[in-house]
């Protein structure tokens, strides 16, 4: 972890030459650095599983934490939900630039290493197909427009699938591994998890970072809003724009004890269960050593 942090520094000193926002990324990565670098370490462990050798694969890890910073960024200053990050602290002017310096410095970090010039095509091809799913997942999450488990999954899939299968592919690319469509598959299945286990826990929050609060349609919440039972009336009103944020909000209590009962969380924990048996399912398919498969299935469902 120690080294992605060193060459995200690096890289962000050596293309920014603008002293004040170079400070206020570094301190932006050291924020980062408290709930650790998950997706460069995906690139790392890949590579690493398949055969790869030498050091010049943290500047890529790198370059995925660059990304995943970056998306953050964009993501908060959309949704307006968490004004405790560091990056809401500052001009929003500000935090869009450094977006975009983040962006193009996570290309750079594939340009600029010392891989072969027709791998480097083809891991960047793939970055930049992965960032625009994200994008459109993103967009797709904002506009809210998500009404049922189907339209959950294809968002998720799109918002936080293609990342961390960007992450593993990051770090698949650049060894000799053959099959790099199946790496893709489980780490989309995933990706869908793990998005499921951060909703979970996010509806039990009693305080404003609670998505029902916002209005976000995440499974727990799916799955109130499609039943018919008449406590949950209140909160489908408040979906539908007939009641006030602060009214929700005076029985946050209340409402999240209601959810705890309600079969929501049970729900959520099985669709999630399912999306782990079927990245297990195709990991279990891969032409690799049985250690090498408990090994995937170690870092990824530790």
């Amino acid at each position: 972890m120690i080294e992605i942090k060193e060459c995200m520094l690096q890289l962000v000193k050596q293309n920014l030459k603008h002293d004040k926002i170079v400070g206020t990324i570094c301190d932006f990565i050291d924020f980062k650095e408290k709930e650790g670098f998950r997706f460069g370490d995906l690139v790392l462990f890949h590579y690493e599983l398949f055969g790869g050798k030498g050091n010049e694969i943290n500047q890529i890890a790198a370059g995925m934490e660059m990304l995943i910073l970056a998306i953050d960024i964009f993501d908060d200053l959309v949704d307006l939900d968490n004004q405790d990050l560091p990056w809401m602290k500052v001009e929003t002017s500000t935090a869009t630039h450094i977006g975009l310096a983040l962006l193009t410095i996570s290309q750079l970090a594939i340009d600029e290493s010392f891989f072969d010039n027709k791998v480097k095509l083809e891991a960047r091809k793939m970055f930049n197909k992965h960032i625009v799913r994200c994008i459109s997942g993103q967009q797709w999450d904002a506009e809210n427009e998500i009404y049922n488990e189907s339209d959950y999954l294809s968002v998720t899939k799109e918002k936080s699938g293609s990342l961390i299968s960007s992450a593993c592919l990051l770090g698949t690319i650049f060894t000799n591994y053959q099959q790099p469509q199946i790496v893709k598959e489980y780490a989309e299945h995933f990706g869908i998890a793990v998005q499921i286990a951060n909703d979970i826990k996010d509806i039990q929050r009693e305080n404003s970072k609670n998505d029902f609060l916002h209005k976000k349609k995440t499974l727990p919440v799916l799955y109130l809003l499609n039943n018919a039972a008449a406590e949950f009336e209140e909160l489908k009103r408040y979906y539908k724009g007939d009641i006030q944020k602060e009214q929700i909000q005076s029985k946050q209590s209340e409402i999240v004890a209601l959810i705890k009962k309600s079969g929501a969380i049970e729900y959520a924990k099985v669709i999630m269960q399912l999306e782990i048996n079927k990245s297990m399912k195709i990991i279990n398919t891969m032409d690799i050593t049985e250690d090498s498969k408990e090994r995937i299935q170690s870092m990824l469902f530790r």
